[in-house]
């Protein structure tokens, strides 16, 4: 009896101990747990039911879904965020179809209770995207993700005036004239990806620092606004399909483009955005120097399209301080006509080295005259380079590799440290990397 009473008094200080550390640090120690954990902690102790009550972040990811039955999930979401105590700044919840009605009343809550930070995640295979409800508009968010969700903002809405990230994947923009120019004073990063509706979309965001487009190919995309990011340090983007060239922003050439973002550091280009947005690049140089730009990603790129090699040999040239650069190729087919080689040779191609590049990779090599005659002039001009990496295309039969590595390892360096890394290209080793991080 004696032991049974001295471990309750045990717990009992613990209890107090735990108790008396300040509400907010409680509050962090639960974000860390599930909801469900964080729940049967509160049964220990009217002040932590309060705690629990009072937590400004509410987070309903995956694994609070996978454990309970669809019907019984809603109902608890509902009578959380209806029984909550204080504000909530961040809310986080996978939704479905069969339940928007239900997230409605929701939002409705949410909007007039602090709410800053909105994640919305409308299930791939819901019956129909989730339409934000207008009271949303109105919140002073500083962070919104949404996926497969509908934005139309009501007429009198101009923007999310203290907004610093959004992020959009599979949105369907329904806009008007009176909402299709928005200004967001304090935005800093925005991903649009795989969504559709964006050709009348205007955003105005001269605090931006990162700019991403993926699989947006089959709209227009307007980038004169974004001309005027001065402070942009990173810009991605990837059409992933062919697009018609009557869709695109014929006023933006890649050249305006990037003279307009003197801070750049990263770019990650793909061959139907240099395809459309490289006119007039020719044998160019940018009017201003790229002086930081540190990292070159090109995707899905092809050596055998002059209106790929153009602009590649502008930003080369542009950019005295590059890092790395990297490219993903497309797959080769049977019949693709090569470009003239001279393109890659003389005093036309290059007027400076590349003094400061250390990581060259090519994923998906095929070793054509192109990319030979890319990869020599890149190894003959980078002093710095150390282990330039040559992953080749599973295409590439074994005797044709054995030719490809011999004339790359008789290629004259600039670099005495240089070690060529040759070897088959695996995405799935790759993607395994990518994931495990």
């Amino acid at each position: 009896m004696m032991d049974i009473c001295k471990r309750l008094a045990v717990g009992r200080d613990k209890l107090d101990r735990f108790m008396d550390l300040p509400i907010n640090v409680i509050h962090q120690i639960q974000d860390h747990m599930s909801i469900e954990d964080a729940a049967r902690m509160s049964i220990l102790s009217s002040g932590l039911r309060y705690v629990w009550a009072s937590n400004p972040k509410l987070v309903f990811g995956a694994q609070f879904y996978l454990n309970r039955k669809l019907p019984g999930k809603t109902d608890i979401i509902s009578t959380i965020v209806s029984q909550h105590h204080g504000a909530i700044k961040t809310f986080y919840s996978i939704i479905h179809s069969p339940q928007h009605s239900v997230v409605d009343e929701w939002m409705l809550l949410l909007s007039g209770n602090g709410l800053t930070d909105l994640t919305l995640n409308n299930l791939k295979d819901a019956k129909a995207p989730y339409r934000l409800p207008s009271c949303v508009y109105g919140v002073e968010l500083e962070r919104l993700d949404l996926w497969n969700c509908i934005f139309r903002p009501p007429c009198s809405f101009r923007c999310f005036r203290k907004i610093k990230t959004l992020a959009l994947r599979q949105v369907s923009f329904e806009l008007d004239v009176a909402t299709s120019s928005l200004w967001m004073p304090n935005l800093e990063k925005v991903l649009f990806m795989q969504c559709s509706g964006i050709r009348h979309l205007n955003i105005y965001a001269p605090e931006l620092i990162t700019l991403v487009f993926f699989g947006c190919g089959t709209d227009c995309l307007k980038l004169g606004p974004f001309m005027d990011c001065v402070k942009l340090k990173l810009f991605a983007i990837s059409f992933e399909e062919e697009v018609s060239q009557n869709r695109q922003d014929k006023a933006v050439k890649l050249t305006n483009l990037l003279s307009s973002w003197p801070n750049i550091t990263l770019l990650m280009l793909d061959r139907y955005f240099l395809k459309f947005f490289a006119s007039g690049t020719g044998a160019e140089k940018l009017p201003a120097s790229l002086n930081r730009l540190r990292v070159v990603n090109f995707h899905n790129y092809d050596f055998d399209g002059v209106n790929q090699i153009f602009p590649l040999l502008c930003i080369l040239r542009s950019s005295p301080n590059l890092k790395a650069l990297t490219f993903l190729l497309c797959q080769r087919k049977e019949g693709d006509m090569e470009v003239d080689l001279n393109l890659l040779e003389g005093p036309h191609c290059m007027t400076q080295g590349l003094d400061n590049l250390q990581t060259f990779e090519i994923k998906n090599f095929h070793g054509s005259r192109t990319e030979l005659r890319f990869v020599r002039f890149i190894l003959a001009s980078a002093p710095l380079l150390q282990k330039p990496i040559f992953l080749v295309d599973r295409s590439v039969n074994e005797s044709r590799s054995s030719e490809i590595r011999k004339k790359l390892m008789q290629f004259p360096r600039a670099s005495p440290k240089s070690e060529i890394i040759y070897k088959q290209y695996c995405w799935e080793e790759e993607a395994r990397r990518v994931l495990v991080g």
